[in-house]
């Protein structure tokens, strides 16, 4: 009889990961957002202290989304040496080393420095929790990619709305405030190692770079889709709050705002990604979260002042659905968590390469034209040309 030969897969957890691992991965998602979010509600006092322009400023929120795209093929390859549980470790590790750093100020080194290093961690977990829900989740990856998703928007919300009410509770400026949010992505890593050693998997294999589906159209055309609606994302939540400081609102109140819009993003998030599982075809529903993200768009860029929190509301509703929808493709289109980890990297690198260049250029639109009108019509534009190419891919395509 001949010996078996070695597989050279991971093994696989004895028994599927229950509802205590899943609250865990959530746990995760709620820390990939709020190092981004809590910087626009108190970017006026941030730009007063450190003399920023408005460029300058969106560089903050820019920066992490820089790092999602270029350290996203990092994210598989170090999963492959030291175990995907591991990895996410070391993801939580940066996002809550980065943020807590970022208290020593103000300075324009901590808060740029500590920015890059949770953002090296942000693009790392993004990269990785697709891996994670196709490896434990194989039969629901609609369902938990909503919940991770509304994780994610969870976290922006909180931050969005808190980190004001924060600074005056510390009663220590923004620093202290936006540093704050370091301790949960603490908490979040100290629930994480006990709870997935059950399912931790081995180093794989590592012959080479990881080969990303460069060749691949369908692979091509969700990663643009990635990148504009997240262009999309992050240059209205940099620049939504401060359009309503401009118009004369006071800090709480603007902060509230982006609350909210970051609010009604958890229903579609949970919701959007559940309904195109049952209807078996995402194409619909891209459509209706990306035009009514670019109505909206447009309507705080001609009229901000004449319903601001419905504007709000449905541009997170249509945020919310549209980035969920996004990363359901990742795990959905591919043939395999590898797969899956592959068309993730290639999607973030490129994709946020692309989204990073919104709130600079948003910021420097304003610096131009003096006012948020044309930043906010030149994303009702780019919000066209996301509908296009997210509706080119078809249910049925394979990466």
């Amino acid at each position: 009889m001949t010996a078996s030969r070695p597989s050279s897969r991971p093994p696989v957890a004895a028994a599927p990961p229950g509802w205590g691992v899943l609250v865990v991965v959530v746990a995760v998602a709620l820390n990939l957002r709020p190092a981004i979010a809590a910087v626009p509600p108190v970017l006026d006092a941030i730009q007063r202290d450190l003399g920023l322009s408005a460029t300058a400023a969106g560089l903050l929120t820019a920066l992490p989304v820089v790092c999602m795209g270029a350290f996203a093929p990092a994210g598989a390859a170090l999963a492959r040496r030291v175990g995907q549980e591991a990895a996410v470790a070391l993801a939580l590790t940066l996002v809550a080393a980065g943020t807590l750093v970022r208290g020593l100020g103000p300075s324009a080194v901590a808060l740029y420095g500590g920015t890059l290093v949770s953002g090296i961690g942000i693009a790392l977990g993004g990269v990785l929790l697709p891996r994670v829900v196709k490896a434990w989740f194989p039969n629901r990856p609609g369902a938990v990619t909503g919940l991770y998703t509304a994780g994610l928007v969870t976290g922006a919300m909180l931050a969005s709305a808190a980190t004001v009410p924060l600074m005056n509770a510390l009663g220590a400026g923004w620093p202290a405030a936006i540093a704050a949010w370091g301790l949960p992505a603490a908490a979040a890593l100290a629930a994480w190692v006990p709870a997935t050693r059950r399912l931790r998997t081995a180093a794989g294999p590592a012959p080479g770079p990881v080969r990303l589906p460069w060749r691949s159209g369908v692979a091509w055309r969700v990663t643009l889709y990635m990148g504009s609606q997240s262009l999309l994302y992050y240059a209205a939540l940099t620049w939504l709050s401060p359009l309503y400081l401009a118009e004369g609102w006071t800090a709480d109140r603007a902060g509230l705002l982006l609350g909210l819009f970051s609010f009604t993003q958890i229903f579609s998030a949970l919701a959007v990604p559940a309904l195109a599982d049952r209807t078996g075809d995402h194409r619909p529903w891209i459509a209706l979260c990306v035009g009514a993200a670019t109505v909206m768009l447009a309507a705080i860029g001609l009229a901000p002042t004449a319903a601001p929190w419905v504007w709000a509301a449905v541009l997170g509703l249509g945020v919310g659905g549209m980035f969920a929808l996004a990363l359901t493709l990742l795990v959905k289109l591919a043939s395999s968590p590898a797969a899956a980890a592959r068309l993730s990297g290639m999607a973030l690198l490129v994709g946020y390469l692309l989204a990073a260049t919104g709130p600079v250029l948003a910021g420097a639109l304003y610096d131009a034209a003096g006012s948020y009108r044309a930043p906010f019509l030149a994303l009702a534009g780019i919000g066209v040309a996301t509908l296009a190419v997210g509706v080119s891919v078809r249910p049925s395509a394979r990466v």
